[in-house]
């Protein structure tokens, strides 16, 4: 007997879920995208059953199709379910069999078109930003790996885009060693969670891409995964994992977010955050993990001198990136959130996660406080600097000048002049 393939599994997770939904739609009544898309007259109740005739293999209605199109991941569905379903996963399985309907052949193209571009970006911002030992330490290339003389401890999976933004990653090793953590690094387009192919519609290619990743993951020989990317978390632990055990009746890792890790060696943690650090710091806060926001606020309260201040703003999307196709809402919630930041008086705007720091860094020039990620500041606790060379080319807003403080790397690298001027064009340019 064949193990189940991953669309399978997909199909046997649907209809577990169409199953178990008791279609009262107070996961609809708790999404935050429902006004900004325009559904938030519809019936609850209706709507759901709508997302549930779509799991069935049905058409569902207009405004359940649309849930799909507008659904961020912001996760507030999840704790709004009093019966044991993940909304959030419910919305992805629903967009994915939408998205069936459509040409198999441009569903592919689009998630090949999809990685293609991602891949290539992380791989020319990830060297301009690094030197060729930062990346080695950050990205080590697949057919250079050595088995270590002593097992890891943990694996450390950056996924993909965290390597846009290096010195975030660097951050997280250093604090690593620093604990005297064994770890392993994994990561990059080579080890892909499937999300762009899954974002396309194409769920084959996503399955070849996430269950070959499981399986280098797990060729650490060790089963705890430590995530960084939002993105990269739901894709494996509410979707490929789950999917992964129903091929092959268990699975060989378990993935958790790096935050949280932090949160529970807070007391090895603890001693090191030997400099004061005096601001008065507010969070970047994404709804999607109530845990990691959780672990952070923790860990920041950890760091001496440090105030913390509440926004009270409203939130949505996984990552701000996940809000783009919407550009006016996104823009509103990012206006409130400054203007909050600079009424309370706040030094310092900490992002959570890379894409965060990527798409608000760039307004540092435009408000009257910092915009750095959490793990900086806990770096600069610990006495531990890594330079956001993302920001500092993200607030020139010229690319000669770009091209001009980049060409360390980009000559260390051996990259072609025209190729990365095109990259930062496309990176910053527009």
């Amino acid at each position: 007997m064949s193990a189940l393939t991953y669309t399978d599994a997909l199909k046997a997770q649907a209809k577990d879920i169409a199953d178990a939904c008791l279609q009262c739609g107070k996961c609809f009544t708790a999404c935050p995208m429902t006004t900004p898309g325009g559904i938030d007259n519809a019936n609850p109740v209706a709507v759901v059953g709508g997302i549930v005739d779509i799991l069935r293999g049905g058409a569902g209605t207009d405004a359940a199709r649309r849930w799909t199109e507008i659904c961020t991941h912001s996760g507030k569905c999840i704790p709004a379910c009093d019966y044991g379903v993940n909304p959030r996963l419910m919305m992805s399985l629903a967009g994915l069999a939408v998205m069936a309907a459509s040409d198999a052949g441009t569903r592919r193209a689009n998630g090949v078109k999809k990685f293609t571009t991602m891949s290539n970006s992380v791989r020319m911002l990830s060297r301009l930003l690094t030197t060729p030992e930062q990346l080695a330490r950050v990205n080590p290339r697949p057919d250079k790996r050595e088995m270590p003389a002593v097992a890891p401890e943990v694996v450390f999976y950056t996924g993909c885009n965290v390597l846009r933004t290096p010195h975030i990653a660097l951050l997280c090793l250093d604090v690593l060693d620093a604990l005297g953590t064994r770890y392993e690094v994994m990561g990059g387009p080579s080890h892909c969670c499937g999300v762009m192919q899954f974002g396309a519609g194409d769920a084959a290619g996503s399955g070849r891409f996430s269950y070959s990743t499981i399986d280098k993951l797990a060729s650490a020989g060790i089963p705890k995964v430590l995530s960084w990317c939002p993105s990269c978390q739901i894709q494996f632990g509410e979707i490929a994992i789950p999917a992964y055990e129903r091929s092959h009746g268990q699975s060989p890792i378990a993935m958790a977010p790096f935050a949280q890790y932090l949160a529970e060696r807070l007391d090895d943690l603890r001693p090191l955050l030997r400099h004061p650090v005096h601001k008065r710091v507010a969070l970047n806060e994404r709804p999607t993990f109530p845990g990691v926001t959780a672990a952070v606020k923790a860990v920041l309260a950890a760091i001496p001198g440090l105030e913390f201040v509440e926004l009270d703003v409203p939130r949505a999307g996984a990552m701000s990136n996940r809000l783009t196709f919407m550009p006016e809402f996104k823009e509103k919630l990012r206006t409130q959130e400054f203007q909050a930041a600079a009424a309370a008086g706040v030094t310092t705007l900490a992002t959570v996660y890379h894409a965060c720091q990527r798409e608000t860094c760039q307004f540092e020039n435009d408000v009257s406080f910092e915009i750095v990620n959490f793990m900086s500041l806990i770096g600069e606790s610990m006495g531990i600097f890594e330079a956001d060379l993302y920001k500092r080319l993200a607030v020139t807003r010229d690319v000669d000048a770009m091209v001009a403080q980049t060409a360390g790397n980009s000559q260390a690298h051996g990259l072609e002049q025209t190729a990365v001027r095109q990259a930062l064009f496309n990176e910053y340019g527009r």
